[in-house]
């Protein structure tokens, strides 16, 4: 069945970047699940809406611009917060978009008051529990929106592996040719790769930044397979680029890891040499990438 995707926002101020997403889900071939089936207005009915993020959609996508929005009679928050927390409790894979503050608005869609604070507190209660996406223009918001929405709907139609699990015929061999190796075979190269790193590798976590200007902050370090033991490396040394001036930034183990911390608004490379204290060396790579927070829309 398709997947069926909850668009929250309010209408007024966000109208051509709705209809831009919405079109943009079409393609994806899922269903947008809309207020534009109230008759598109921001007083929406509220208990409908709870209802349809509740139990008729897989996916929420929220989009926040400098409006608070509608506080039905009886609430105390908006209709876009109220749809956020039923997708939360729910726990709905949730992708969250905020206009860049430095993109022009019109002055009559910016709240000012006790709206404007609310506004601000849900922001960054968002910013807390999600890696949230900026946007400028309508056009650029939907391609994010395409990306992230199509790579989790990608995901959940990847195919399972695991005991017990058939392995899929997808016909392999009329594209690489035959291929000899066997199970052992396979093992022994896992093994190798094993032994070869001396079970050390590099692995990281990302959380959204506080620094400005900045989208992630990350934490990139060592890791052993089934051990904690690091006494035999002296020194890790870090190097990833241009844009951290081309500098290697060393560590030692320091309550039980080795690694570094830093900021970043992308994507990035990281080379680590590990220096062992039997005076050898073993380079290991980790591409710094954000979809851990990205796909799944992740937070809790």
């Amino acid at each position: 069945m398709p997947h069926r995707v909850f668009l929250s926002s309010t209408f007024t101020d966000l109208a051509i970047y709705r209809d831009a997403v919405q079109r943009a889900i079409r393609q994806l071939g899922a269903i947008d699940v809309s207020m534009e089936h109230f008759g598109a207005r921001d007083e929406r009915p509220v208990d409908e809406c709870i209802r349809l993020v509740r139990d008729e959609s897989d996916i929420f996508v929220g989009i926040y611009a400098h409006r608070y929005g509608y506080v039905p009679d009886g609430y105390d928050a908006s209709i876009s917060e109220l749809e956020y927390n039923a997708a939360l409790a729910s726990m709905l894979p949730r992708f969250i978009y905020i206009l860049d503050d430095n993109h022009p608005w019109l002055p009559a869609h910016i709240d000012s008051g006790p709206s404007r604070e609310r506004l601000l507190s849900f922001k960054t209660a968002l910013q807390k529990r999600h890696i949230c996406q900026t946007f400028a223009g309508h056009d650029q918001l939907a391609t994010k929106v395409v990306a992230d929405v199509g790579r989790h709907i990608a995901m959940q139609a990847t195919a399972k592996v695991g005991p017990g699990i058939p392995v899929r015929d997808i016909g392999i061999e009329s594209r690489r040719g035959p291929v000899s190796e066997t199970p052992d075979e396979w093992s022994v190269r896992r093994n190798t790769v094993y032994a070869d790193h001396r079970n050390v590798f590099l692995t990281h976590v990302i959380r959204p930044s506080s620094k400005p200007g900045q989208a992630f902050d990350v934490f990139v370090y060592l890791i052993r397979h089934k051990a904690e033991d690091f006494s035999d490396i002296v020194v890790a040394e870090f190097f990833l680029g241009k844009y951290w001036d081309n500098l290697v930034f060393p560590a030692i183990e320091q309550d039980g890891f080795i690694g570094i911390s830093t900021s970043a608004y992308g994507p990035f490379l990281c080379i680590c040499r590990v220096t062992f204290r039997d005076g050898s060396n073993l380079y290991l790579e980790r591409y710094i990438d954000f979809e851990a927070q990205r796909t799944g829309g992740s937070g809790t």
